[in-house]
């Protein structure tokens, strides 16, 4: 039986500030470090065959601390939480009073508007799912993803709902860990989400 274990990076000031930042590369903070920590003392209990991160440095420091098997630690770009675009940096209420217009499409038709100069989660989903059919054998392997929130609610809807129906139901929390284990058939099974959870 195959495995996606998926870690969610801990927190960073942007987290804290509630910024949109999806391709902004930051560091964790304080916060973020000491929940990769604890996310690491879970992984002591958890085998896997190979780990992916994205390459964004919250992600990738994160991704760092919790190798406990210290694997060749592969980057990956299609882990990359959503593009933004011309969001990026901004807060809700700052987007709401710079781009009005543009904030009401984006709420309103969210699957498909690309923030202009961005993404939308439909492509989001669709070059995830391609790593995984490229790359990662679901019936074989333990695979570790570290990677965003976006990233994990593409993966958890598409499984576990359809399509990208069900990706504002799932919460993943900053240095949290999601495992989903695979039969044979390829029948998809939640087995743990937000494990470790560190926030407040």
């Amino acid at each position: 039986m195959g495995k996606l274990i998926l870690v969610r990076h801990g927190e960073t000031k942007h987290n804290k500030d509630k910024v949109f930042y999806g391709w902004t590369d930051v560091v964790l903070n304080e916060t973020g470090k000491i929940q990769a920590e604890k996310a690491k003392k879970i992984m002591l209990n958890l085998d896997y065959d190979k780990i992916f991160t994205s390459p964004l440095l919250r992600a990738y420091e994160t991704a760092k601390k919790i190798n406990v098997k210290n694997l060749e630690l592969v980057e990956k770009e299609e882990l990359k939480e959503l593009n933004f675009g011309i969001f990026e940096g901004f807060n809700y209420q700052e987007i709401l009073e710079k781009y009005p217009k543009e904030a009401k499409i984006a709420f309103s038709d969210w699957k498909n508007y690309n923030y202009k100069t961005g993404e939308n989660p439909r492509q989001l989903q669709k070059r995830v799912l391609k790593l995984i059919e490229k790359e990662i054998d679901l019936k074989n392997e333990v695979t570790v993803l570290v990677t965003h929130w976006g990233v994990i609610s593409c993966l958890l809807s598409y499984y576990f709902s359809k399509n990208l129906e069900g990706y504002w139901k799932y919460n993943a929390k900053n240095g949290s860990i999601c495992i989903i284990s695979f039969t044979e058939s390829g029948f998809p099974i939640l087995e743990g989400f937000n494990i470790g959870e560190n926030n407040e």
